[in-house]
C-alpha cells in the first residue's frame, strides 16, 4: 500500500507513517508500555502456544518482567484465538463421539444380518449397498446356511468351498479349508435327513451323571439313575 493508504488503514497521519518508514527507529514513537510489550511479546506467544492462555498463569510464568494488566492487554487477541481453537476442537471431538454412538452396531445385529440377510439397522443396510465385498461375503454365508437347512437345489459343498476361497476373507477362507478336509461328512449331513444329535445328547447326559456319582455308589445305583432320571 502507499503511504496515504497505510495512514488511512491505521488511522494515522501521512507524515507520521512517512517518518516511521524513512530511517527512523520505531522506538521513538512508542511509550514505555509499548516498548515492554514489544520486548516480551514473542516470549508470551511461545507460552500461549504451549497451552497456557489465562492471564494469571501467564503472569506467574513471566514473573516480575511485566505486569499482569499489560499481559492481559497485549495477549487478548492471542488468548481469544486459542480459546476459539479449543472450542472448535472440543465440538469436533463431541461430534465424532456422538456419531460413533449413533452408528454403533451390536454383535447380535451383525449375526442376524449374516444369517438372515435382513436387519433394521440403517448402518448395516448402508454398508450392504455401498460395499460389494460385504455384499459378496453375506451372500456366501447365506448360501451355506441354505445348504445346511436344505433350502436350495444346489447342494454341492465343493462349489461352495471354491466360492468361499475366492472371497479372500481370512475367516471365511479358513472355515472353507476346514470343511474341505472333511467335505464328505459335511456333504452327507447336507444330503441325509438323519442326525446323531439325539445320541450326542444322551452321551453327554450319561457323562454328567457319571461325574455326579463318582466314588459314591455301585453300578446298580448308577444304572438306575441313568434310566430313571429326568
Amino acid at each position: 500500500m502507499t503511504i496515504e493508504q497505510t495512514a488511512t488503514h491505521l488511522g494515522k497521519k501521512s507524515r507520521y507513517i512517512y517518518k516511521l518508514i524513512h530511517n527512523r527507529r520505531i522506538g521513538a514513537y512508542l511509550n514505555e508500555q509499548q516498548k515492554t510489550a514489544l520486548k516480551y511479546v514473542s516470549e508470551l506467544a511461545t507460552i500461549i502456544s504451549a497451552g497456557c492462555i489465562t492471564r494469571k498463569i501467564l503472569a506467574q510464568k513471566m514473573g516480575s518482567k511485566i505486569s499482569g494488566a499489560l499481559i492481559g492487554r497485549i495477549t487478548s487477541s492471542l488468548r481469544k484465538m486459542y480459546q476459539q481453537k479449543r472450542k472448535e476442537v472440543k465440538e469436533h471431538n463431541e461430534s465424532i463421539e456422538n456419531g460413533s454412538k449413533t452408528q454403533r452396531v451390536s454383535q447380535n445385529q451383525i449375526r442376524k444380518y449374516i444369517l438372515k440377510g435382513k436387519s433394521d439397522n440403517p448402518k448395516l443396510a448402508e454398508l450392504y449397498k455401498s460395499s460389494p465385498q460385504i455384499k459378496e461375503l453375506l451372500s456366501v454365508c447365506q448360501n451355506f446356511r441354505d445348504m445346511i437347512n436344505g433350502n436350495t437345489y444346489d447342494k454341492d459343498i465343493r462349489k461352495w468351498i471354491e466360492k468361499a476361497k475366492a472371497t479372500r476373507n481370512m475367516a471365511l477362507t479358513n472355515f472353507a479349508y476346514g470343511i474341505e478336509k472333511d467335505w464328505e461328512a459335511v456333504q452327507a449331513a447336507i444330503d441325509i435327513p438323519f442326525s446323531n444329535g439325539l445320541l450326542e445328547g444322551t452321551v453327554n447326559k450319561i457323562k454328567a451323571v457319571k461325574r455326579q456319582m463318582y466314588n459314591r455308589a455301585g453300578s446298580k445305583l448308577l444304572r438306575a439313575k441313568i434310566l430313571y432320571s429326568q
